[in-house]
């Protein structure tokens, strides 16, 4: 047996490994150092009318891929967690390039600009083509020349989220979250309280059902059992499907939405022909759904490209926009109030203020009018709505300041919530908005003084700090129903309910870690236990 032949061979192989692995090691490091160093000479340099910094990486050619392809939402907090003290930078994702902005300076002059940055680009090429699944004939016409339906859909939205119609939605959300949950949780116990085991998935899939049931009828959630559960699992593959990973690598994500667009394809059908027979009921159908929907449907039914897919993609799109940001926010807006007895008892009253108590019914444009629900509810979302505000450079160059300057065709990302939690900027526009640390759930944040000694709600001066529901033109035009949401929920389990967690203490350890994730659901780290039973008095 050749012996030294078989040692010199392996010692080859060993040292081949070895020349690799340092050679991968070195430039690396190399990578890092100068990418390093091209960021802080952008970052600290004074030179101007340049682009904003790029962030330092170890892989060059990829970049930043690999990390954000493990997890958008962590890489992307701990770069705002390294680096978020307001000096705009890129992520770049193997060419493709983001720009996050935290300054609020940059923020109000982004979201003014709607002549130079627009948001329906994004919107049309990632939001509806690659996460909601559109056709690529619906994208096209989005984008021609001849295409007003961004506008159209937008005023068909404020039109039918507000002033009467917004009542009628009230109601009618009322009256089915109520329904459900004493169907589901109280008729059979009477007097007697029921457990809930983990009270953020009950209250996830009552509420993502009542919104469903309130938008597009009572049917298509009557014949889709896992219909809640399948809108998560979309809803959680946001970044997923946004990155364009291949069906095998996201099969789950895939199958969940291939399933809810059958269904909605399904639901179209149905509820075109009913309109075809003239069968529907135009205030609500439990097949047709709202007057949003049927009048939305219509629209959408009559512009080129749009089939059973893309009128599809669009519904999935507004139940999307309806649900992953509102539920989350509107569960904190009740659990915070839950465990506060003081909070507790102030919406109580509120709430008994504004019932009429021959009719039992809850007057919810007044209760929404109320300063300290106001605030309550805006300090909600600011602490716990996790969105990423997109726009896109459209016009040849963008000045953000004197300094940096931005591309056309480049993609804008405003962090909610880091945004809600940048102190120095909350404090320069008032500095009671930080007596207590932004890290904290304070409900009264955004009460002022009035006259005569009366308190009023007040967010002026914040358009660059809180963007819950983006900004300028494109500011959500559904935010006065999500508000609405949360008064609603509120109204059933205090007023109609009583809810009573089993050990608040212990569950104040599950609180999310707020600045882990840079966006997505913000959920308790655990189940908390709770139980419910009919209010009586």
């Amino acid at each position: 047996m050749d012996t030294n032949g078989s040692f010199t061979s392996s010692f080859l192989r060993l040292n081949v490994f070895v020349q690799f692995f340092v050679a991968v090691t070195v430039i690396s490091l190399c990578t890092r150092v100068f990418s390093g160093h091209l960021f802080t000479v952008a970052k600290n340099g004074r030179q101007h009318e340049i682009a904003p910094p790029t962030l330092p990486h170890w892989t060059p050619g990829l970049r930043h891929a690999l990390r954000m392809a493990y997890s958008a939402k962590r890489f992307l907090a701990q770069s705002l967690n390294k680096y978020g003290d307001g000096t705009p930078f890129f992520i770049d994702a193997a060419g493709e390039k983001l720009l996050i902005v935290l300054n609020p300076e940059h923020v109000r002059k982004i979201l003014r600009s709607s002549s130079e940055l627009d948001a329906n680009p994004f919107v049309h090429e990632k939001i509806l083509g690659q996460l909601m699944g559109s056709p690529q004939s619906a994208i096209d016409y989005y984008k021609s020349p001849e295409s007003t339906v961004d506008h159209d859909q937008m005023m068909q939205v404020r039109q039918h989220t507000s002033g009467s119609a917004l009542s009628s939605l009230d109601d009618k959300l009322f009256d089915t979250l109520k329904h459900n949950i004493t169907k589901s949780y109280v008729e059979a116990s009477g007097d007697k309280w029921t457990d809930i085991p983990d009270l953020y998935a009950f209250f996830e899939d009552q509420a993502t059902r009542a919104v469903a049931e309130t938008l597009l009828g009572s049917a298509i959630v009557d014949s889709y059992p896992s219909f809640a559960e399948d809108l998560w699992t979309f809803i959680e593959s946001t970044d997923t499907l946004l990155l364009g990973l291949p069906r095998f690598m996201a099969s789950e994500a895939y199958g969940a939405r291939d399933r809810l667009l059958s269904h909605f394809k399904t639901w179209g059908r149905q509820a075109d022909e009913l309109r075809k027979q003239d069968k529907v009921n135009t205030q609500w159908d439990p097949i047709a759904g709202s007057t949003l929907m049927q009048e939305r449907e219509k629209l959408y039914s009559s512009l080129p490209g749009h089939g059973e897919d893309g009128r599809a993609a669009q519904t999935l799109g507004l139940l999307y926009a309806g649900t992953s940001l509102m539920v989350p926010v509107t569960f904190w807006f009740f659990y915070e109030t839950l465990r506060n007895p003081s909070l507790r008892t102030r919406v109580y009253s509120e709430l008994t203020s504004h019932r009429d108590l021959t009719t039992s019914k809850y007057d919810f444009a007044q209760l929404s009018a109320t300063p300290f629900l106001q605030s309550l509810y805006a300090e909600s979302a600011r602490k716990y709505s996790a969105s990423l505000v997109a726009r896109q450079v459209i016009s040849p160059v963008f000045a953000l300041d004197d300094r940096y300057i931005v591309k056309q065709g480049t993609t804008v990302l405003i962090p909610s919530k880091f945004a809600g939690q940048y102190t120095a900027a909350w404090a320069s526009v008032r500095p009671a908005l930080v007596s207590k640390p932004l890290s904290e759930f304070w409900a009264e944040r955004f009460l002022v003084t009035g006259t005569a000694g009366k308190e009023r709600f007040s967010d002026a001066g914040l358009a660059g700090n809180w963007t819950s529901f983006g900004g300028g033109e494109h500011k959500c035009p559904g935010r006065f129903f999500a508000r609405d949401i949360g008064i609603v929920a509120l109204a059933i389990l205090f007023g109609e309910f009583e809810v009573e967690m089993v050990d608040p203490e212990g569950a104040r350890k599950l609180d999310p870690v707020s600045r882990r994730e840079a966006f997505g659901t913000m959920r308790p780290g655990g189940k908390v236990a709770a139980r419910i039973r009919r209010r009586h008095e």
